[in-house]
């Protein structure tokens, strides 16, 4: 229903946002705040994905930008049966010595508000005393031209310090052209594209060209991990193009990336930034991602 979803726009770009409480989204692997699963560009391009077509195939449900916490201290800390806090869910209750984000875990929600105007919408979260970590969580999902920045800041209420990683989703295509070799993924801001750990035999990586490309048309997923990120090279930034297009897809991150992973199947291409976040209490952390989307 349209109470799901909101849109928020510029001259330019339309995004479809998810409400927290939707049962578009309502699993426990991506953060609720700022889950956006459509983007349109000029009223007719459309960039956004569902994480698979496949109706057979196993899926998390992610679209389009949607963002994780991984946070393992908070769940090593509970027992099972006992709950902890998820960041970006709520109080999840340990069903398992292992988090696994295929599984809809029991989840009770972290109180959030939220304020939408015709071009932003700020999320304010609030996570009470769970296992010695507290915190508030407030997120700006703004559109401004043809680029969408999603800012986050993360304030640490608890005892205990927050050490944890972030990446945004990019579950994207070019305008919906499948993902094939004329597709390439340009991450300048890594070392060792050539030589990084690749699931599969068809994502390939040239460091002379710093850029991911696929051998041949996709059957199925394909994976690599990027470990060395260039200490020196700021802001850093990745670009999807295709040969067969101009339509390209920029993200700009504030942050020097911890790592990257780069996932994708037949119909999107997604590289996943991660931030370090070290926030001890009393102390406050912020982040912000930049996408452009170009013609």
């Amino acid at each position: 229903s349209m109470n799901d979803i909101w849109t928020i726009e510029s001259d330019r770009l339309r995004l479809q946002v998810v409400r927290p409480g939707s049962e578009i989204y309502g699993r426990t692997r991506f953060n609720w705040n700022g889950f956006v699963n459509r983007i349109t560009l000029d009223g007719e391009i459309e960039f956004a994905e569902p994480e698979q077509r496949d109706p057979n195939r196993g899926t998390s449900y992610g679209a389009g930008l949607c963002s994780e916490y991984q946070h393992p201290e908070a769940l090593a800390s509970a027992n099972l049966g006992e709950e902890y806090p998820r960041l970006g869910n709520g109080y999840l209750t340990k069903t398992r010595p292992e988090f696994n984000f295929m599984v809809n875990e029991p989840c009770r929600p972290f109180p959030t508000i939220w304020d939408v105007a015709k071009d932003e919408i700020h999320f304010t979260t609030d996570i009470a005393l769970c296992q010695g970590f507290a915190a508030r969580e407030e997120r700006w999902v703004r559109v401004q031209g043809n680029q969408v920045q999603i800012r986050t800041k993360l304030c640490n209420l608890g005892k205990r310090a927050i050490v944890a990683q972030e990446y945004n989703h990019n579950f994207l295509s070019l305008g919906g052209e499948p993902v094939t070799p004329a597709y390439a993924l340009h991450v300048p801001g890594f070392a060792n594209l050539a030589g990084g750990r690749f699931m599969g035999d068809n994502l390939y990586g040239s460091d002379e060209k710093q850029e991911l490309r696929l051998h041949r048309n996709p059957e199925g997923p394909y994976m690599t991990f990027l470990d060395t990120p260039k200490e020196d090279f700021a802001p850093f930034s990745f670009r999807m193009t295709s040969d067969n297009s101009t339509l390209s897809v920029t993200e700009e991150d504030s942050f020097t990336p911890a790592r990257a992973v780069v996932w994708g199947v037949e119909h999107c291409m997604c590289c996943e930034v991660f931030v370090q976040l070290d926030v001890a209490p009393g102390e406050e952390q912020e982040w912000t991602r930049t996408w452009t989307f170009d013609r």
